[in-house]
């Protein structure tokens, strides 16, 4: 997870120091900030404004050390989405409370404050119902799963039914393994999930009177281009291939491609702004990739393999299913494998 801290204080600073450490050897790559400076930090010199608002374009969470009415007045002009919005975290300055206020669920902000709190011998302050509660997440539950939440709007349908202690009715177009949860069921509801294998959602394909539908992020994409592509060009390319298929960028988990081209600016642009993991194969990996796949003695010639984009996408499902072949077009190559998904209890 990519994540900013700033901090306003001396103490403060001292604190974001800790934190950073802590989070850096967890696996995150965390960049901390302070008005201060000091501590290795780096010196807020854009001011508060412009760093609140490149943190919502670059990163996953954005923690403020200090208090909460700095962090609400800096980020309510950034607001969007609970589906796009990184997580936001205070901590106060002594790291006696670590308080997510923003996408704690989908964003990922309530287990990165607990996380944050066990670190600092702190305490989570987590106020969102259906934790509070002891009661089913939906949208925390959907992130586990891979499932992408194609009508966020009817979360909030979803949780307020539990919370008052009704059953939520269920339907999945793909196998299902374990059993449904006492609070889940088969039967008629007047609010229920609804999980799609294709398409998107709509009147005649809802089964409850209130139907949340989701769809697995099951897609990944194999890619190969020349060298030094233009980023906007793949981007473009990359999306047209999405829309021979009908699929949304969203319902892609992963791009993959080979060694060669795992410095090439313009897929890691690519994979930034749409939060997806880069796989990178050598050429003999993608070699050994089973399937038919086309061939082309160019591209062996340049990259020893003689095709990159399926045999990446391929080995990136985990040997799933090539669901589109080979697309070429200024001077990019693009095919979308799916990964085998299944609903688990």
């Amino acid at each position: 997870m990519k994540i900013m801290v700033v901090s306003f204080t001396p103490k403060g600073a001292r604190l974001s120091r800790e934190m950073a450490d802590h989070l850096n050897e967890a696996g995150h790559c965390v960049k901390a900030y302070s008005k201060y400076g000091g501590f290795g930090l780096l010196p807020l010199e854009k001011g508060l404004k412009a760093f609140t608002e490149e943190a919502f374009l670059s990163s996953q969470a954005l923690i403020f050390i200090g208090a909460a009415g700095i962090a609400v007045r800096a980020i309510a002009p950034c607001l969007n989405s609970k589906a796009t919005d990184p997580a936001v975290i205070v901590v106060d300055e002594i790291g006696e409370h670590v308080i997510p206020i923003l996408s704690g669920h989908l964003g990922g902000a309530n287990g990165l404050a607990r996380r944050i709190a066990e670190d600092l011998g702190g305490k989570a302050v987590i106020t969102t119902a259906t934790d509070l509660n002891g009661v089913f997440a939906v949208d925390l539950w959907a992130k586990e799963q891979g499932l992408h939440i194609m009508n966020i709007e009817h979360i909030k349908h979803v949780s307020a039914a539990l919370l008052h202690g009704q059953s939520i009715g269920f339907c999945c177009e793909y196998p299902v393994q374990g059993e449904l949860p006492d609070f889940l069921t088969a039967g008629p509801a007047e609010t229920g999930i609804c999980i799609l294998g294709s398409g998107h959602p709509r009147a005649d394909r809802s089964p409850f009177k209130k139907t949340l539908f989701l769809r697995p992020r099951q897609y990944v994409a194999g890619i190969g281009c020349r060298k030094g592509i233009d980023a906007d060009l793949l981007e473009r390319v990359f999306l047209g291939t999405l829309q021979a298929v009908n699929l949304s960028p969203e319902l892609v988990q992963g791009v993959a491609t080979i060694d060669l081209k795992k410095e090439e600016a313009a897929i890691l642009r690519l994979c930034d702004k749409y939060g997806y993991c880069l796989k990178i194969f050598s050429k003999e990996e993608l070699m050994a990739a089973e399937g038919r796949f086309s061939s082309s003695e160019f591209v062996r010639a340049i990259t020893g393999a003689d095709n990159v984009c399926e045999r990446a996408a391929l080995l990136a499902s985990d040997q799933g299913k090539l669901v589109l072949g080979k697309t070429a077009g200024s001077g990019v190559t693009a095919a979308l494998a799916a990964k085998t998904w299944r609903c688990v209890f």
